[in-house]
């Protein structure tokens, strides 16, 4: 065998190896295939995506599929690759309510996120249990999303208010 077959040979080894390892681990090239697979993994969606939105290890996917709405975090690891962080399953949307939404907490990263079922709503404001007022007046197809970091494990949601354009509180909610 000649050098370039050897060459060749091992380089189809090589490919398929980590085309192994890669299948295997479920790691992938991109965040929303790692979203995907994770949704087909728990026989969920395929869902519409809403809006992606970064944090320091990774994004944040929101998304609709049927009568739920979800917020799916997918993780960068080993530098190149991605992999389903959680919440890839959706909560179903009341829609008796003016605002329908959830909340996680993953280490010092939280996020809370929903659906708004009532047109009148043009901001969203969530107080922590600190005090803090974090506010959204952008949203995403009807839906919003609010991240905050909490590194000492004390901070944590603690009411949501739906406003309309005049501050008139039209939906208000303590923790879920």
């Amino acid at each position: 065998m000649s050098r370039s077959q050897k060459i060749v040979r091992n380089l189809v080894i090589f490919l398929g190896l980590c085309l192994l390892f890669i299948t295997q681990t479920a790691l992938y090239l991109t965040p929303l295939s790692a979203h995907e697979h994770s949704e087909r993994s728990l026989l969920y969606g395929p869902s519409e995506v809403v809006h992606v939105e970064d944090f320091d290890e990774g994004k944040y996917i929101l998304a609709k599929y049927d009568r739920w709405y979800s917020c799916n975090s997918v993780e960068r690891t080993l530098g190149l690759f991605w992999r389903s962080g959680g919440g890839s399953i959706g909560t179903e949307n009341d829609k008796t309510k003016a605002v329908a939404f959830s909340w996680s907490a993953s280490y010092e990263h939280c996020v809370a996120y929903g659906i708004i079922n009532d047109d009148r709503v043009k901001r969203i404001e969530l107080t922590l249990s600190n005090g803090q007022v974090l506010t959204q007046t952008k949203f995403y197809d009807r839906m919003f999303l609010i991240l905050w970091t909490d590194k000492n494990n004390n901070n944590y949601f603690e009411k949501l208010i739906g406003y309309d354009a005049s501050d008139k509180v039209i939906f208000e909610s303590e923790l879920p």
